[in-house]
């Protein structure tokens, strides 16, 4: 089924504002300085326009009651040893900052959510292109066409993958690079199978789908098996027994082809399968995962209902570290963000925070809509696509603020509120 439900936004309209859009969600791999902390060069943009949004447009109520009771709840725990006063502040200050920044882009462009995700997947394809001229620039051997670590400082080459590197593009991390790509990933299945050009073309399309495949990330695949399957808008056997055949032939050829992704998948295997802890299995990323959960695991069953505040993971990892009692070898790595949104939480706002992350998941997402009426469609594509995201996230990053994850949530908020209130007004207008 064709949708032909295109849509256009003229760059030249808003130019400045998407520039700082875009540097705003995509240049966390060059900073300032680390220390005392990260100083990331889109602070700047932010600290700059905070204040006129906030004389312009006022404090926005739900926002600044939701971050007194984490304010709240920090101090306790920070009396109660257990969060550093500078840790706690650090993160939630950052962390307020960043959700009033991004409210206020919400509120500077009229709540469109619709044109806030054209614009970010128009971005995904920018970031997507610049993976290719990686992709060329390694088979030419022209080093500074693959490797950008001469202008961006916090950002490094991954040897390895499907064809000698693992694609990154200005992204830090390839697997960050996958989850930011995830809901363009969900738009480009979309056009294959619908035969259509939502938001981009089938070529470019393509471009999105190759791209993720060269990052050669496990979290990567899992995303374009769940675009898969949501893109057929139905949930069948067949859909489900053909994206399992697919994934299980990618997964074997990445397997039997990429050295560091069957040394990942035998650590992982020997790590929660067999429980063996030897230098191999635990001198890798399966482990650091491994070892974080359970740093969670302990901190939540002494704080089950609202953990230990904002950025306390540090401390209760120091406290419950594998790395001082299984093994005798000093191995740890995210040890400030858990390395997973869902463990962080867990150790962080306990029980109570993630239902309330976990139930925004749930009732933001747009399953079916009615494919006639174009207001309905987009926001069933915007929910969709942002739901990925999200539940990649929980999986495989633990940072609050990084590539502008307060947005994603603002915009799957405001979406599905936005299409509840079409749903219930729905006029003949509308229909295409």
């Amino acid at each position: 089924m064709n949708l032909n439900f295109n849509i256009n936004y003229n760059l030249k309209d808003n130019f400045y504002f998407l520039l700082i859009l875009f540097i705003s969600l995509f240049s966390s791999s060059y900073i300032f300085f680390k220390s005392p902390f990260e100083f990331y060069f889109y602070y700047i943009i932010v600290l700059f326009l905070l204040p006129i949004f906030l004389f312009k447009y006022g404090i926005p109520k739900f926002i600044i009651s939701i971050f007194s009771f984490l304010l709240f709840l920090g101090l306790i725990h920070v009396i109660l040893n257990n969060n550093m006063p500078f840790t706690f502040f650090k993160v939630y200050g950052g962390l307020l900052l960043l959700v009033l920044f991004y409210f206020y882009i919400i509120r500077h462009v009229g709540f469109d959510i619709k044109y806030l995700f054209y614009w970010y997947c128009k971005f995904c394809v920018f970031l997507c292109f610049l993976g290719l001229i990686q992709v060329v620039s390694f088979y030419l051997n022209f080093e500074y066409g693959y490797n950008f670590s001469w202008f961006l400082n916090k950002w490094g080459l991954v040897q390895g993958g499907l064809i000698g590197i693992r694609v990154n593009s200005i992204i830090s991390e390839p697997t960050y690079l996958a989850t930011v790509l995830s809901p363009a990933l969900f738009v480009a299945f979309k056009n294959l199978i619908s035969r259509s050009n939502l938001i981009f073309t089938k070529t470019q399309s393509f471009l999105v789908i190759m791209i993720v495949i060269l990052t050669t990330s496990t979290i990567g695949y899992l995303g374009i098996l769940i675009s898969f399957l949501l893109s057929t808008n139905s949930i069948r056997l067949r859909f489900i027994l053909f994206g399992f055949i697919v994934s299980f032939f990618g997964f074997s050829l990445a397997y039997n082809n990429v050295t560091d992704f069957k040394n990942r998948i035998d650590a992982a295997t020997g790590l929660w399968v067999d429980e063996n802890f030897n230098i191999n299995n635990t001198n890798n990323s399966s482990f650091v995962l491994y070892n974080n959960i359970h740093v969670a695991k302990e901190n939540l069953s002494d704080y089950p209902f609202f953990g230990t505040g904002l950025g306390s993971h540090e401390t209760a990892f120091k406290k419950y570290t594998l790395t001082k009692s299984l093994i005798q070898y000093d191995f740890e790595f995210n040890i400030k963000d858990g390395n997973s949104l869902f463990v962080r939480l867990c150790t962080e706002t306990g029980l109570v925070g993630l239902g309330f992350i976990l139930l925004l998941l749930v009732k933001g997402f747009i399953y079916k809509v009615n494919n006639h009426n174009k207001d309905l469609f987009y926001h069933h594509l915007i929910s969709q696509s942002i739901f990925i995201l999200l539940v990649l996230v929980l999986i495989r990053q633990g940072n609050y603020m990084l590539n502008g994850l307060p947005l994603l949530f603002l915009m799957y908020f405001y979406n599905y509120n936005q299409y509840n209130d079409k749903l219930n007004n729905i006029e003949p207008k509308n229909q295409i």
